[in-house]
């Protein structure tokens, strides 16, 4: 979030809208956040991307540190769906329909550049 007053006209020289992470731009992050810790067979990260709606790339970082931090908790060697599903009572997501809404209206009043998501993630 920026403050109101530093979005005002003649303050930034180019404002870039980059919508929130869609169910597959979700499981790429993920998988990057996860990659060096170890996951148990109960660990399915397609439907943890789906069950992460309004999650940005720094909530999903968060929630995999919780996970993980749930697992050393419980002195296991692995880290288990169960570990996420705890830790999304703990990690909410940053983001809303109107927060979203207020930003692409806001885009569109001020003519921010959208973007899409890099090829990676599509």
């Amino acid at each position: 979030m920026v403050d109101k007053a530093l979005l005002r006209p003649g303050r930034m020289d180019l404002l870039i809208y980059v919508p929130p992470p869609d169910v597959n731009a979700r499981y790429s992050i993920l998988k990057i956040h996860t990659r060096n810790i170890p996951l148990d067979d109960t660990v399915d990260l397609k439907k943890l991307a789906e069950l992460t709606e309004y999650y940005t790339g720094a909530d999903l970082k968060a929630l995999v540190r919780e996970a993980a931090m749930n697992a050393l908790r419980i002195d296991r060697e692995a880290v288990s769906f169960e570990d996420f599903l705890m830790a999304m009572e703990k990690v909410k997501p940053s983001l809303n329909d109107a927060i979203i809404e207020w930003y692409e209206n806001y885009g569109k009043k001020m003519q921010v550049r959208k973007i899409g998501l890099p090829a990676a993630f599509a």
